[in-house]
């Protein structure tokens, strides 16, 4: 049977959707209508665990028995397996509606009802205890004075004044046994509030049994520790349920036994089937199409055949994944009526506009999340969405999914191409969303360091029919991914959602990609390539500011062609650097911006070799180059399931050669001013550009200066979108900071030509000769025709001095043809 539900009766209908006659859901109206089978009707849902009259003894009944509580008669609710949960039908007991719920796992012998049954567990459950301070007696007057009246006590019950419980110790107990895709763990949270500390582990179970109707018994080994080891002693945890009066469950308990079989037992509340409650905001800017936020999946032939033919929603997966999901109803479409004729979107636009919301909405951790559908990034249609994970202090908040790019390429002959395109945004659409989450591609899992992070080690899956895998990444691309994609996570990815510590995953909290991943393979030199990163300057020395700009060069040394992905040094996704100032800590450095696009594939051939340049001085946790001194910095990358390490750079960072950049380094080593480096501008973030402005002014001759007049200049050379709008944030729009070409392609020349040996050291060769492109396109844009032939010819020139490659040459002259 179909149940119809909805998940928010709030709607936000544009003009353009009133006036169109489109259906429903290609229209604004944010409704996300879903239609379901029952959870228990589903093939993916376990909804509880039976027994037979032999499968137990009576000695497995006693801890049961010795917690039974009393339950109350009289209210159904208190027959259900969780407050608010449907109610089962217990044959053979009249008066009570209903059956037992859902599929039973495997083949009852005997009966057709199985004699024991125990419903649904999983869920979250908690414990507090209550500090009560001891009453103090009620003073008694001496001297010859008469004693109170005897309608006064002279010592009273309880302290004079309201009572305030302290809870000490709170414990949160998360039971992972059933319904949705159970991973058969048991994780526990302790806070303790004084003196303060934590700890957090997850057992793996081993034992888990129906001892009789509603009475279940959990047993579990800890395989993960993290904080302080005490407050969680021993290595078994023993969870058990049993029912009260009624049928349903009444009574919980935690037990962990420590060394010499000690106990700790505690006694538990439920509080909900979920694990963590979260909520996502669903904003489209005007020019880009309706938000795809739910998917129907008997649209499309090309699925499994038995999975239910659903219209799931975002609130579907990631409820299935084990969050109570709210959608915001402060959802909007935000006008570009102000953006100017520029309708694509720049890493710097798209930055600036997700500091302008988060910086009113609470920059804070929060289990919250922004969803923006935009319609195309500058890249073109080869990139489908930004997972923005370096916004303030507190990264992982904000996703942007681009609606005009290759998502909506349906291939040619698709028996349903609208379905296609749909089922690829939605798909899209969580997958940025699991980025939030902390999540890593699934092919990346074990891109890290060892003993730099502590989580469970993970494993590369390049195979693996998961919302965080590229559908044309897999053996027999994108038609066998979904012929056998159940929208769903895989195991290790429900694991690490529900059980890691929340900070891990909570948006906001954990840096992107860090406390994911653990282990690396011990050898990381391939055969085929050969991976080199360098300074394309005269030495490997740095000013003090000056950002330090690295190029990467991977060669197929093979005697074949490989086929790879053409952004692979660039995109941001397959690199980690790791960054050691001499004899000192090793940082991990990962790309402030990460994309995920169509998949551009090449064949390099025995011999080619492909380029990549960043910016390594700051990462998503901050700076990492900052001090002076030696640093050893090596690149990992991963091509084709291939981890392919470089070779170890080491680079010199010189004092401070003023007074100035050492009063400037406090404010210039901040997150802002490196996003605003790297970004190119950020025009929202006032106080960097205040910094860089005092930078260039007071360091002139430091090469910090000129990357600083560069991030200053420009935005100015095209109609700048920025997001802006009331408190109230009903106003929100877009609007344009319009482009002043003249003033930007001045300052841009003055940093770029006027010295070009200097600017090339600095930036490096691939920078550098991108911003010369960009600066004589916004010239030709302009109408400055000869303004952008000084500056193209101005780049060949230094090209041919440097060096560079006779290809990247004859490409710069055709434009001046």
């Amino acid at each position: 049977m179909a149940v119809k539900t909805k998940e928010s009766s709030e709607k936000v209908k544009s003009v353009e959707a009133k006036s169109s006659g489109k259906s429903k859901l290609d229209t604004d109206d944010f409704t996300n209508e879903e239609v379901l089978i029952q959870d228990e009707e589903h093939p993916d849902y376990l909804p509880g665990i039976y027994s037979g009259p032999t499968d137990f003894t009576e000695g497995d009944l006693d801890d049961l028995e010795a917690f039974d509580d009393e339950g109350e008669d009289g209210d159904l609710e208190n027959f259900t397996p969780v407050p608010g949960g449907p109610i089962p039908g217990v044959p053979g007991i009249p008066g009570i509606p209903g059956r037992i719920p859902g599929r039973i796992p495997g083949r009852i012998p005997g009966p057709s009802i199985p004699l024991n049954f125990c419903s649904a567990l999983s869920g979250t459950y908690s414990y507090s205890s209550p500090f009560r301070p001891t009453p103090r007696p009620f003073p008694i007057p001496r001297g010859p004075f008469p004693l109170p009246a005897p309608s006064v006590p002279a010592r009273p019950a309880r302290p004079v004044g309201p009572f305030i419980p302290l809870s000490l110790i709170s414990i949160k107990v998360r039971v992972d046994v059933d319904r949705f895709f159970p991973q058969n763990r048991i994780s526990i949270e302790v806070n303790r509030r004084f003196p303060f500390s934590r700890a957090h582990a997850i057992a793996e179970v081993t034992s888990d049994r129906c001892l009789g109707w509603n009475r279940r018994r959990v047993e579990t080994n800890i395989t993960y520790r993290d904080g302080m080891n005490s407050l969680i002693p021993g290595n078994r945890v023993i969870f058990e349920a049993s029912r009260g009066r009624g049928f349903s469950y009444g009574s919980y308990k935690l037990t962990l036994i420590g060394p010499g079989r000690t106990r700790r037992v505690y006694r538990l509340n439920f509080e909900s089937q979920h694990f963590d409650e979260v909520e996502f905001e669903v904003d489209r800017v005007s020019n880009a199409n309706a938000p795809t936020t739910t998917y129907d999946i008997g649209s499309h032939p090309n699925r499994p055949a038995n999975l239910p033919a659903e219209n799931i929603s975002m609130d579907t997966v990631y409820r299935r994944a084990g969050f109570d999901v709210s959608m915001s109803p402060n959802r909007s479409v935000i006008p570009t009526s102000g953006a100017g004729a520029n309708g694509t979107w720049s890493d710097a636009e798209m930055h600036n506009a997700m500091v302008t919301y988060w910086s009113r909405f609470q920059n804070r951790p929060k289990w919250a999340m922004w969803v923006l559908f935009a319609r195309r990034h500058d890249r073109g249609r080869g990139l489908g969405g930004i997972m923005f994970d370096d916004i303030g202090p507190n990264h992982r908040q904000g996703t942007a999914i681009f609606t005009d790019s290759f998502i909506q390429d349906a291939p040619a002959g698709d028996p349903n191409a609208a379905a296609w395109r749909r089922r690829m945004v939605f798909w899209t659409a969580i997958h940025e969303m699991g980025h939030a989450f902390n999540l890593a591609h699934s092919w990346q899992k074990s891109l890290s360091y060892n003993g730099g992070d502590p989580w469970i080690p993970l494993t590369n899956n390049n195979e693996a029919r998961t919302f965080m895998s590229y559908p044309f990444r897999v053996s027999g691309g994108e038609n066998a991914f979904f012929s056998d994609f159940r929208f769903r996570f895989m195991d290790e990815e429900l694991v690490y959602m529900r059980h890691a510590p929340r900070r891990f995953v909570q948006m906001g909290n954990e840096d992107w990609f860090s406390n994911h991943n653990l282990e690396q393979d011990s050898s990381l030199q391939s055969g085929n390539f050969d991976l080199e990163i360098r300074p394309n300057k005269s030495g490997n020395s740095y000013q003090f500011l000056e950002p330090v700009s690295l190029e990467l060069k991977l060669k197929n040394v093979s005697d074949q062609a490989v086929e790879i992905e053409e952004d692979l040094l660039e995109d941001g996704r397959h690199i980690t650097l790791f960054v050691q100032r001499s004899e000192g800590k090793t940082r991990k450095w990962r790309s402030l911006s990460t994309h995920c696009h169509h998949e551009h594939t090449t064949d390099l051939k025995p011999g080619q070799a492909i380029y990549g340049s960043h910016m390594v001085s700051a990462s998503t946790d901050g700076w990492t180059i900052d001090e002076p001194g030696f640093y050893n910095i090596q690149a990992v990358i991963d091509v084709n399931d291939e981890i392919i390490s470089s070779n170890v750079l080491r680079v010199y960072v010189n004092p401070p050669s003023s007074a100035e950049e050492s009063k400037l380094a406090p404010d210039y080593f901040t997150e802002d001013v490196a996003r605003t480096i790297s970004f190119a501008g950020a025009p929202s973030l006032d106080g960097a550009n205040d910094v860089l402005r005092d930078v260039a002014a007071r360091c002139a001759k430091n090469p910090a200066a000129r990357h600083a007049n560069l991030a200053l200049s420009a935005p100015m050379l095209r109609d700048f979108k920025v997001l802006s709008g009331t408190d109230d944030k009903a106003e929100l729009e877009i609007k344009s900071i319009n482009a002043k070409i003249d003033q930007g392609a001045k300052a841009q020349t003055a940093a770029l030509i006027d010295d070009p040996d200097s600017a090339a050291d600095t930036l490096g060769h691939i920078r550098y000769f991108g911003m010369l492109n960009q600066l004589a396109t916004a010239l030709e844009d302009k109408g400055d025709d000869k303004g952008a032939i000084k500056v193209l010819k101005s780049a060949v020139s230094t090209m041919k001095k440097r060096h560079v490659l006779d290809s990247v040459i004859k490409e710069t002259e055709k434009k001046l043809k």
